[in-house]
């Protein structure tokens, strides 16, 4: 079974952009960081953003969302309540 980093490199950008805008939908940013990374890495990042059309802030957010939900547990099924 891949790890989380192969299966992002295997993910198509445009579904994974998909599946953050609609997390996106629900849940709003309400974090700020600030980080330093190589700038031909952030280049790269760039170029493939412009390839999508979108901005570069959004596809790094929605490459950490993937991360963050590929390792996360699904949640329990809900048990129907009786309604006694």
């Amino acid at each position: 079974m891949p790890n989380v980093m192969q299966q992002l490199f295997i993910m198509n950008i445009e579904a994974l952009l998909k599946e953050y805008a609609a997390y996106r939908a629900f849940n709003k940013s309400d974090s700020v960081i600030n980080m330093r990374i190589p700038h031909p890495i952030l280049e790269r990042i760039k170029k493939l953003a412009e390839q999508q059309h979108v901005p570069y802030q959004l596809l790094i957010s929605s490459v950490l969302y993937s991360l963050v939900s590929a390792d996360a547990p699904s949640p329990a099924p809900q048990q129907p309540t009786l309604g006694y």
